[in-house]
């Protein structure tokens, strides 16, 4: 069957249904299924040796995130708060990440995972990533995405943020609003807080643990920093070039960034390859006019305040999604990549109740679809096998109890990063449907580890 005539018939079919013509499903087939725990010595949930022994070969014993890094040859991971074997109070630590990288192209799986490395600074003794000028990079101040370009690994570093936050709430008219009063854990001061800022940073292959930041932060704002609102930051690789694609992708990196940690939808910007480290250069999405996006130099968006001076978004559309429910301004943790055999940018991204989310959209700005859900605490075969409950797994670890109780603190999905070098083209019978295999990195907060997950995506058009 030609693509014209199949389209011809999905039109048809649109037309007797009374949908739009281009209307599209985007499903996830099956369940998403876990490949392998990374890190750890011990698998949580089967109590078998996990390939990488992080913590018998690095003195690791669990950590979070991981966000990939693709430089071609290696996939490099920004992994979070990391425990070694001796470890003091939470909190005070500074520096507490760990990298990893991979050369490995075959799909993971159950034997070797990922063939994971650490970067040591001693033998069996992972190094932390530091940035340099300093900032705080204790607990909760952790690497949340990065690119590489043009032979050097980037890195978006969260700081100034509270080991313990307030409970932040949606606010997306004013998003950078701190909680008040501040809660008896968290100053709520500019350099102790619980929206935090974010750097930008960048180190060689030579020595991937050492960054250096491109635009060194002042809380005066007398020099360039990261743009207001680009708080949780990502980036994306540029998907290939297309013939007729807009200009303002051509040789641009999109970067996401969530003002409000798990409480907020991301703005977008496109950042020039040859000047990714200057923000100042950045073109910022602000809404669409007519389905053709609007951009906005740095300038614009960072000096856009309310009356009581403020910062806020420039416009209602800033955002690269309209949620719909206040349930839905949830993103924190996210990736965004261009999936090549469905055609789409692909959103993942946890969302209340710790559950992963997807969304697709044909350009980085969208327009987006409805989410789906990927993996959820409360579905079949997921307690006491991937997580944590509240009432406790017979034989398996609790890593954290709750807070003023003895009861586990039940787990949940975090973090979801796709990598990309695993996707897999799905043949299908019919050219009204794209699939691919994807294989993504999930952070549970109990147990505190990172695992491998495989899911499997559709698109019926």
């Amino acid at each position: 069957m030609s693509r014209a005539f199949a389209l011809l018939i999905a039109i048809v079919v649109a037309a007797f249904f009374n949908l739009p013509a281009n209307a599209e499903t985007f499903v996830q087939i099956g369940a998403s299924e876990k490949i392998c725990q990374l890190t750890g010595d011990t698998d949580w949930a089967t109590n078998t040796a996990t390939a990488a022994k992080t913590q018998t070969n690095f003195g690791l014993i669990s950590d979070d995130l991981g966000f990939p890094v693709e430089s071609g040859k290696e996939l490099y991971f920004l992994f979070g708060d990391a425990f070694p074997i001796t470890h003091p109070p939470f909190g005070t630590i500074q520096p507490d990440d760990s990298l990893g990288w991979t050369t490995r192209t075959a799909a993971p799986d159950t034997k070797d995972c990922l063939d994971l490395q650490l970067a040591t600074s001693a033998p069996q003794t992972f190094a932390h990533p530091t940035v340099t000028q300093p900032i705080q990079q204790g607990s909760f101040n952790v690497p949340t995405g990065g690119v590489f370009v043009d032979q050097f690994l980037y890195g978006f570093f969260w700081t100034n943020h509270c080991a313990l936050p307030g409970a932040l709430t949606p606010m997306p008219a004013t998003p950078l609003v701190l909680p008040s009063p501040p809660p008896p854990t968290c100053a709520e001061i500019p350099l102790n807080n619980s929206v935090g800022i974010s750097v930008i940073a960048r180190a060689t292959p030579a020595d991937p643990t050492a960054f250096k930041q491109t635009i060194p932060y002042t809380p005066q704002k007398l020099q360039i920093a990261m743009p207001d609102g680009f708080v949780y930051v990502t980036a994306a690789q540029p998907r290939p070039h297309y013939v007729n694609e807009p200009k303002i992708e051509d040789d641009s990196i999109p970067v996401y960034g969530a003002p409000r940690y798990r409480a907020s939808v991301p703005y977008l910007a496109m950042a020039p390859r040859t000047t990714f480290g200057n923000p100042a250069t950045w073109s910022f999405y602000a809404g669409t006019t007519g389905g053709n996006p609007v951009w906005i130099d740095y300038w614009k968006w960072v000096h856009h305040f309310n009356a009581s001076g403020q910062w806020m978004p420039p416009g209602p559309d800033a955002e690269i999604f309209h949620p719909g429910s206040v349930a839905e301004e949830c993103v924190g943790e996210h990736s965004v990549t261009w999936n090549a055999p469905l055609r789409s940018w692909l959103l993942l991204y946890n969302c209340s109740a710790g559950q992963v989310e997807a969304r697709i959209a044909p350009e980085p700005w969208g327009p987006w679809s409805k989410p789906i859900t990927l993996i959820a605490p409360g579905d079949p075969g997921v307690p006491c096998k991937l997580v944590q409950t509240a009432a406790g797994c017979t034989g398996l670890s609790n890593y954290w109890t709750l807070p003023n109780s003895t009861n586990p603190w039940p787990g949940f999905f975090y973090a979801p990063f796709v990598m990309d070098r695993y996707t897999e083209n799905v043949p299908t019978s019919s050219p009204l449907l794209r699939r691919a295999t994807i294989a993504w990195l999930v952070s549970t907060w109990n147990p505190y580890q990172v695992s491998v997950m495989r899911s499997t995506l559709e698109i019926r058009d």
